[in-house]
C-alpha cells in the first residue's frame, strides 16, 4: 500500500489551547477556509466530546464552507468520546493515549497492561467505523523505548493507519527525534507522525528532521499556536518544503493566514519573524546590498514575492562605497572616484548622528555639501 504523506494542521485544535485564546465559531471557519487553500493536506478541527456542543457546526461548515478535503478529529481512548467523534464522521480520527509511566500513573491512574488492553479496544471500535484512524502516543520521547514498541506493535495489529509520537513536552533533538523514526520505519509497516512541542525552540527543526527521516507526516499550527512555548509553526515547515522542496503549499497566502491567526489569537507578528515577517527581506549591510545589487539570490533563500513580501533595501550607517554610489544613482546623481571616500565616510556618519538612513532631501543637501 502506498502511504500518504503531508501535513496536519492542528491550529483549531492545539492552538485553540493556547493561553487566551478563544477562537469564535467564524474565526474557526476563517481559518480553515485558508489552509484549504494553502494546500495543507489534512486539518485537525477540534476535540470529539460531549461538552464540545459547537463542534457538530464547525465540522459541517468545514466541509461546506471552507474546502477541508480531509477532516481530522482528535479524541482520548474513552468510549463517549469516540461514539461522539463516530456520530460526525470524520475522514480522520486521533485516538490519543499516554506510553510513559509518568503520564500512565498520573494521568490515569492504570497500568501498562491496562493501556495495552485500552488502545486495543479503541482502535478496534474507531476501525469499524472511520476511514483512517491515527492513534497518538503522548509524551513518546520520555516513555520506555521496550513499552512503546510494543504499544505500536498492539496498535498495527488492531489495524492503525498511523502512529503518531508526541513530544509532549518538548525535549526532543533533531537527531534523536531522526533517530527513533527510522528505527519505527524500518520496524513497523505503518504511517509515522509527529507532534513536535517548541520548548526548547526545536519543533520546527524536529518536524523537518522527522520528514527527512521518513515520517509520512508532521503536525504544524499557525504562528506556532500551543501549549505553552507552542508547536512546529506552519508557515516554517510548509514554507521549507516549499520554497526548498516540491511540495505545492501556496506560500503566497501565508501572509494573510498569519495575519487572521494574529488577530483571532492576539499575537503579534514580528518584523523579523521568519517567513512571514514584514522585515526579512530588509537588508542595510554594506557586504550584502553589493551582493544583492549583482544577484539576490547571493544573500536570499528566495524571492520575496514567494511568500507575499518585498524587498528592503536601507543604505544607512553600515553603508559601503557602493552602497553609496547605488543611493546617489536611484536619484540621478553621481559622485567622482576621487571624492566617493570621504562622502561615503560623511554619508555614514550623518546617518549614525540621525540613527536612520537619510531621507532623499538630506542625501541632496550632503552631495550639494560636500561638492560645494
Amino acid at each position: 500500500m502506498e502511504h500518504v504523506r503531508g501535513l496536519v494542521d492542528s491550529t483549531l485544535r492545539e492552538g485553540s489551547q493556547t493561553v487566551g485564546v478563544a477562537f469564535t465559531l467564524e474565526q474557526k471557519v476563517a481559518i480553515a477556509r485558508y489552509l484549504a487553500r494553502v494546500g495543507v493536506e489534512e486539518v485537525e478541527v477540534g476535540i470529539a466530546s460531549p461538552l464540545e456542543r459547537e463542534l457538530p457546526g464547525l465540522v459541517a461548515r468545514c466541509r461546506s464552507e471552507a474546502g477541508v478535503r480531509r477532516l481530522g478529529l482528535w479524541c482520548r481512548c474513552r468510549e463517549e468520546d469516540i461514539a461522539c467523534a463516530l456520530r460526525l464522521g470524520p475522514d480522520v480520527l486521533s485516538l490519543s493515549v499516554p506510553v510513559s509511566d509518568l503520564h500512565i500513573k498520573v494521568k490515569l491512574g492504570l497500568d501498562r497492561v491496562a493501556v495495552a488492553k485500552m488502545v486495543a479496544k479503541s482502535i478496534a471500535k474507531a476501525r469499524a467505523a472511520v476511514p483512517y484512524v491515527s492513534l497518538g502516543l503522548e509524551d513518546a520521547t520520555r516513555a520506555d523505548s521496550a513499552f512503546l514498541r510494543e504499544i505500536i506493535a498492539v496498535a498495527c495489529a488492531s489495524g492503525v493507519d498511523r502512529i503518531r509520537i508526541a513530544d509532549t513536552v518538548g525535549v526532543a533533538t533533531p537527531g534523536g527525534i531522526a533517530t527513533l523514526v527510522r528505527e519505527l520505519h524500518h520496524d513497523f509497516a505503518v504511517e509515522i507522525g509527529v507532534h513536535m512541542h517548541n520548548d526548547f525552540g526545536m519543533a520546527t527543526a524536529n518536524a523537518i528532521a522527522a520528514l527527512e527521516a521518513g515520517a509520512h507526516w508532521a503536525d504544524v499550527t499557525v504562528l506556532g499556536l500551543g501549549e505553552r512555548a507552542g508547536n512546529s509553526r506552519l508557515e516554517e515547515v510548509a514554507g521549507y518544503l516549499a520554497l526548498q522542496g516540491d511540495r505545492p503549499y501556496d506560500t503566497t497566502l501565508f501572509p494573510n493566514l498569519a495575519s487572521l491567526a494574529a488577530d483571532c489569537s492576539g499575537r503579534k507578528i514580528e518584523p523579523h519573524q521568519p517567513v512571514i515577517g514584514a522585515g526579512i527581506f530588509a537588508c542595510e549591510t554594506g557586504l550584502h546590498l553589493a551582493g544583492l545589487a549583482k544577484d539576490p539570490r547571493t544573500y536570499e533563500p528566495y524571492e520575496p514575492i514567494l511568500v507575499g513580501a518585498r524587498r528592503q533595501l536601507s543604505y544607512g550607517a553600515k553603508v559601503g562605497k557602493q552602497g553609496v554610489v547605488e543611493r546617489l544613482r536611484q536619484l540621478g546623481l553621481h559622485c567622482q572616484d576621487a571624492q566617493l571616500g570621504g562622502l561615503a565616510d560623511a554619508f555614514r556618519g550623518q546617518c549614525r548622528d540621525l540613527g536612520r538612513p537619510l531621507h532623499d532631501r538630506e542625501v541632496l543637501q550632503l552631495v550639494a555639501e560636500y561638492s560645494s
